[in-house]
């Protein structure tokens, strides 16, 4: 009978051991596996306040400077929100092209500026140069081909013409305005 019981014995020490280890090693498959958690959208990845950013071109050359109160740069898709941005643009020889809005979103490649709300577009007085503005809503700007377009109504003023209407696609390279659409202006010979 011992040898019955010793056998008894040992198959239920071995049962006893491969429950513990079949249980140790789903213990730890568990502690492996890594819960996956959601970004919110809405979650930044840094901020600055009162901000000035000077994004440069693959040469060096200065693309634009975007200044403003608040940049928020989020984590999901390393876009960026502004408040307040005043967007810079050189127009070599013409003087520079500020354009100011309520808020704004950055592309993650920083080559896509939408300006939106009201937005405003100056550019001062300079030989060989009138001044102009252009008030609009919801402007998107690409840094480069350098254009600023949007669909909303825009009105430009300038020392001696005005021009609204629907649609608007500025050209900063070839210096050019096109408005597209209900075309109204007024034109004073000097």
């Amino acid at each position: 009978m011992s040898r019955r019981l010793s056998g008894l014995l040992l198959i239920l020490a071995l049962t006893l051991v491969a429950v513990v280890g079949f249980w140790l090693a789903e213990n730890a498959q568990e502690r492996r596996v890594v819960p996956t958690t959601q970004i919110d959208p809405e979650a930044n990845q840094f901020f600055a306040e009162d901000f000035v950013v000077w994004s440069m071109d693959e040469s060096g050359n200065l693309k634009y400077r975007l200044s403003g109160a608040r940049l928020e740069q989020r984590q999901a898709d390393r876009s960026s929100h502004v408040e307040a941005p005043v967007l810079i643009m050189e127009h070599p020889p013409a003087p520079d092209w500020t354009l100011r809005s309520e808020h704004g979103w950055i592309s993650p490649a920083g080559d896509e500026v939408q300006l939106l709300g009201n937005v405003r577009l100056d550019r001062p007085e300079a030989p060989d140069h009138a001044p102009i503005t252009i008030t609009s809503r919801d402007v998107t700007v690409w840094t480069l081909p350098r254009q600023a377009q949007t669909d909303a109504l825009a009105r430009m003023v300038s020392t001696h013409r005005e021009a609204e209407g629907v649609g608007m696609t500025l050209d900063l390279t070839r210096d050019t305005l096109e408005l597209e659409s209900q075309v109204r202006g007024t034109y004073v010979p000097h």
